[in-house]
């Protein structure tokens, strides 16, 4: 039992029981619900064993959680075989197990459906938090994905077309190639090579210079590693919206989470023509730090200097993650970098002096100023870029994002603020506040925004509809 079951009410366990044990009426047959789902889709078991504990998860909270709930695309898939199984579905299922009739009905299609389907998809996962935890993102992809385009599983014809399966590619272990490519490269040195690595020829002194290039980076990754672990945040420990966005993306992510709860609040609306927010009445926002971001925000027409103007009214939400050792203070920052930087410095000096021996020679030298040039470029960018989180802070970011997936993937109104302040305005594709990310982001174009026209969506509850669907009222 997890912890948010342990809060279940008697009834509520009940019917969870009762939805964990049914068999859809297959038991004992050759081919199983499970069976038949995994068959029909090209699923794995294991797969489809997961997406029909889903589609129970998704029936309880269609029972209990007090609003329109929508399934996500695999979880749909689920539902639409179980209707297919007309007789367990509608004279044991619904009446014996759930308790009640689930109807599935075509949405009417357009834009309001989507924004529709879009709202009931973010209850419906904010709603899956608080019932049964984080939900997994295999079989609950974020909202933009779910909405923005047809449902990704069709029916297709094995006798008249090919199916092949996306390829799995595998994920390496960098810190094996790593020191597999160190190796590789060290190898033609075990010969008989000068002690002097200056007097060494052209070949042997570049692979030895990669060699140490590769090895910088592992000391570099430790020191950067140890340096940054300075205190330990107890387990479980949460932080509110302003501070979760100071320490995971500074003053700027403060700002963009604080103008999206504007936003999302009805006490800013962003003009797109303008690329500008306006705030009719920035001196009735009274709570911090909306209140600084308001004031500066109704001063400064160009959004991008906001984060500036207020950085220096931010100090106590600082103050109070330097406390709590979730950020590195200044004079450790500076120790990070510096540390880090010394490997790359003192290779880039190697790899100039090698460049004079060479030149004094009249030997080839490209190649060895490249590399030296980049070993410099990567010193700097260490000795200036310092992190400002320690590991404690990332453990705390980790927690934060775990416990409101459902934020990050469909953000209602309510979660606008933290989960901008989790993931950036990025979250905001597909609401009707994407025109803000798009200011904040051109690169994305309009591909988020709020008006897509597809009918995809489905919605669901005791006695409701669902949309997109193809089902039976």
């Amino acid at each position: 039992m997890t912890d948010t079951q342990a809060l279940w009410s008697a009834q509520q366990r009940e019917l969870w029981q009762r939805l964990d044990a049914h068999d859809f009426g297959t038991a004992g047959c050759t081919l199983t619900f499970a069976r038949k789902l995994a068959r029909e889709h090209g699923w794995s078991q294991t797969y489809a064993d997961g997406a029909i504990r889903e589609y129970k998860r998704f029936c309880f909270l269609a029972a209990v959680a007090g609003h329109t709930v929508s399934p996500s695309d695999a979880v749909d898939e689920v539902w639409h075989q179980h209707l297919t199984y007309s007789r367990d579905y509608w004279q044991r299922f619904c009446p014996d197990v759930l308790g009640s009739d689930l109807h599935h009905a075509p949405t009417r299609g357009g834009r309001d459906q989507n924004r529709l389907h879009y709202a009931q998809y973010a209850e419906t996962l904010a709603s899956y938090q608080r019932w049964f935890g984080p939900p997994p993102e295999a079989f609950w992809p974020n909202a933009l994905a779910q909405t923005a385009g047809p449902a990704r599983f069709r029916r297709i014809d094995l006798a008249h077309n090919w199916l092949l399966p996306r390829p799995a590619w595998p994920r390496p272990d960098w810190r094996q190639v790593a020191t597999a490519a160190v190796l590789l490269s060290i190898a033609p040195l075990l010969q008989a090579l000068p002690l002097n690595p200056l007097d060494f020829d052209g070949p042997s002194f570049l692979g030895l210079y990669i060699a140490l290039f590769l090895a910088c980076i592992g000391i570099t990754a430790l020191v950067r590693r140890q340096l940054r672990e300075v205190g330990e945040e107890p387990r479980g420990a949460a932080l509110d919206t302003w501070s979760t966005a100071y320490l995971a993306g500074g003053a700027q992510r403060v700002v963009d989470a604080g103008v999206a709860s504007l936003l999302a609040g009805g006490q800013a609306q962003w003009d797109r023509k303008k690329n500008r927010l306006e705030i009719p009445h920035p001196q009735k926002i009274r709570d911090y730090p909306l209140d600084e971001i308001a004031r500066a925000a109704a001063a400064e027409p160009s959004l991008n200097r906001v984060a500036r103007r207020v950085n220096g009214r931010l100090e106590r939400i600082r103050n109070a993650l330097l406390a709590r050792k979730l950020l590195i203070d200044d004079s450790q920052r500076r120790l990070l970098g510096f540390s880090c930087a010394l490997p790359f410095a003192l290779l880039t000096l190697l790899g100039a002096a090698k460049i004079i021996v060479g030149l004094a020679r009249d030997r080839p030298v490209g190649l060895l100023v490249f590399l030296t040039l980049i070993a410099a470029v990567v010193a700097l960018v260490l000795l200036f870029k310092r992190p400002e989180r320690s590991r404690a802070g990332d453990r705390v970011l980790r927690e934060m994002n775990t416990r409101h997936a459902h934020a990050r993937r469909a953000p209602r109104d309510a979660d606008i603020g933290l989960a901008v302040a989790l993931a950036g305005t990025a979250v905001l594709a597909g609401t009707a506040y994407a025109s803000f990310h798009e200011f904040r982001s051109p690169s994305s174009g309009s591909s988020g925004s709020s008006d897509s026209s597809s009918d995809s969506g489905c919605s669901s509850d005791s006695g409701g509809g669902c949309g997109g669907c193809g089902g039976g009222d």
